[in-house]
Formats: C-alpha cells, sequence, structure tokens
C-alpha cells in the first residue's frame, strides 16, 4: 500500500515540476522576478519532492531482503 503512495506522490512532484517549467516558458505572468520566484518554488518543491520519493525504499524490497 505505501507504494501506492509512493507512486502517486512521485507523479504529484513530477506534475509540479512540468508545470514550473511551462509557467517559465510562458508569459502567462507578466512580472518577470514574480515568475522567477514562482517557478523557483516550483522547481524547488517538485525535486525535492521527486528526490524524497525515489529515496524512500519500498516494502517489496525489504520482505526479499527479510527471507
Amino acid at each position: 500500500m505505501s507504494t501506492k503512495k509512493n507512486k502517486a506522490s512521485l507523479y504529484l512532484y513530477i506534475i509540479i515540476t512540468i508545470v514550473g517549467c511551462v509557467l517559465a516558458c510562458s508569459s502567462i505572468i507578466p512580472n518577470d522576478y514574480l515568475k522567477l520566484v514562482i517557478v523557483m518554488v516550483a522547481l524547488g518543491v517538485g525535486l525535492f519532492g521527486i528526490m524524497k520519493a525515489l529515496s524512500t525504499p519500498s516494502e517489496e524490497e525489504e520482505t526479499i531482503t527479510d527471507k
């Protein structure tokens, strides 16, 4: 069950990262400094979440090594 939650959070953080890249390349936000802050926060949260989701071991690997 933890692996499903882990995969869902991984996909969420990937979507946040993609949204940050889209905002960086688009002209939706006209103010450059506001765009910079929003994009940096989105990329920071997204990359941190991806690293966190990928660094936690799944329960399947633990059960295999316990036997």
